[in-house]
């Protein structure tokens, strides 16, 4: 098993989150609420994915998550074990704003650390 560097749990993160904002655009808080009776699928990837997101943060270096305060790192490190844990109990509906109004800012922040590295890499190169 190869060791990951950085810059590919930040890519982990990127795919997650934007595959998590994607299965939650379009839901109101009342389809939150009816999740998962009423789309099994869709409750099961986002799961799936703020679990990837959970697993990689926990891997970040300190210095990332210091360059980003905005981010509420520990919480989303924290949900990882919730939503791995709480099995059947998870309740989607309480999850939708960390979905809704903090999963951009982590995505963003993500964004930037990777277009940041991207540059170094650059100038490495030059």
């Amino acid at each position: 098993m190869t060791r990951r560097g950085t810059r590919e749990r930040l890519e982990d993160i990127r795919v997650a989150a934007s595959d998590a904002l994607s299965f939650a655009g379009g839901l109101d808080k009342a389809a939150f609420a009816t999740l998962p009776e009423a789309d099994r699928r869709t409750y099961r990837a986002l799961k799936n994915a703020l679990a990837e997101i959970g697993e990689a943060v926990k891997l970040l270096p300190p210095e990332v998550l210091e360059r980003h305060p905005e981010v509420d790192w520990r919480g989303w490190a924290g949900l990882r074990d919730i939503v791995t844990h709480q099995y059947f109990g998870l309740e989607l509906p309480r999850l939708q704003p960390a979905i809704v109004e903090e999963l951009p800012v982590l995505f963003a922040a993500v964004v930037a650390e990777l277009t940041s590295l991207a540059g170094e890499g650059q100038m490495k190169k030059e």
